[in-house]
């Protein structure tokens, strides 16, 4: 499918491509991204409905809230002030009846709260797990959720059986390497599906592992990396520090200035940005320095030099702003379209969308 690109003009929403030319022009409110069934949520005088990629409404605009359609053909949207969730015609397949719901699992169950209480339902709308917890998670690859009970953080399984006993003072959901991130006398560290201890609670924060077998922590107010046995492969000597990336390059911060290094802890790219972003498909990445915004490659290499009011890259397409309106860039700097949108790929509402 054709990249749809939201972007608002002269306080209209609609959808443009790579080249900046309007796919369906600017007449709704509101518009969010296109997932694979082909539609796209909306907004009209307050109320959300869903668009096809030719811009023609096919789910009225009658919903307070509506989310984007997941993998399972259902949507999350509210009536009356209750949640349910719709199909890709508009129909109730789940009638809203709880106070809040979230998105659905692997294993076919979603949070939901009720009466002040979380639980799960299935995909029929059954209650497969009562509403009994003060706070509860989504289910994770493994199988396990996170719930609270008597103020304390534990698991459970599909059916609801206490898997690990609520113990811990926080909690993280279980990583694809089976490992949780939990912390217990105000300390952090990883237990696996068991409840063991794999990495004993003593760091001030951590994070989930990458692919490369790292995570980062905090030790004494400064940031490193361990590997899965919880050995320092990178000592703690950062002031910020984000998990790697499947290109193998970190983002870490050090005397207030951001920089790229590899597994070994080695500079790629030195610590000189007020601020970077992770990179892109195309190999580049949007940067900060001295108040303006540009672009960079994976080596260092200045390759749009900092002079917007800011810089994102969305689908490997690199808008820029300046002077409060939003144009785009090719990879060499070069201006594709002027700036003339009042907002791209994203705004403030969009982020309540899940």
């Amino acid at each position: 499918m054709e990249l749809y690109i939201p972007a608002e003009f002269e306080h209209k929403c609609g959808y443009i491509d790579k080249f900046g030319k309007w796919i369906i022009k600017p007449q709704f409110d509101w518009s969010g991204h296109f997932t694979k069934n082909g539609l796209a949520v909306v907004e009209l005088s307050g109320r959300r409905g869903y668009i096809d990629i030719t811009g023609k409404i096919v789910i009225n605009s009658q919903f307070i809230y509506a989310g984007h359609f997941a993998e399972n053909g259902l949507a999350i949207a509210t009536l009356n002030g209750k949640y349910g969730y719709i199909d890709n015609t508009g129909k109730w397949v789940i009638n809203p009846q709880f106070d809040k719901v979230w998105k659905f699992a692997e294993n076919g169950l979603a949070l939901v709260r009720l009466h002040g209480k979380c639980g799960y339902i299935d995909e029929t709308g059954n209650l497969v797990i009562p509403p009994r917890y003060g706070l509860a998670g989504n289910f994770s690859e493994n199988g396990f959720a996170v719930v609270k009970l008597r103020g304390k953080y534990g698991f459970i399984d599909k059916t609801g059986n206490l898997v690990i006993a609520p113990q811990f003072e926080d909690v993280w959901d279980f990583a694809k390497n089976d490992l949780a991130r939990v912390e217990l006398n105000g300390k952090w560290g990883y237990i696996d599906k068991s409840g063991d201890w794999v990495i004993s609670p003593q760091f001030e924060w951590n994070g989930d592992f990458a692919e490369n077998g790292l995570a980062v922590v905090i030790l004494n107010g400064k940031w490193g990396y361990i590997d899965t046995t919880g050995k320092w492969v990178i000592t703690p000597q950062f002031d910020d520090a984000v998990k790697f990336t499947e290109n193998g390059l970190a983002r870490v911060k050090l005397n207030g200035k951001w920089g790229f290094i590899d597994k070994t802890g080695k500079w790629i790219i030195n610590p000189q940005f007020d601020w970077v972003d992770g990179f892109a498909e195309n190999g580049l990445t949007n940067v900060k320095l001295n108040g303006k915004w540009g672009c960079i490659d994976k080596t260092g290499n200045m390759v749009v030099n900092p002079q917007y009011d800011n810089v994102r890259i969305f689908k490997n397409t690199i808008f820029f702003k300046q002077n409060g309106k939003w144009g785009i860039i090719d990879e060499k700097g070069n201006i594709v379209v002027k700036p003339q949108f009042d907002w791209v790929v994203d705004k403030s509402s969009e982020l309540d969308l899940y």
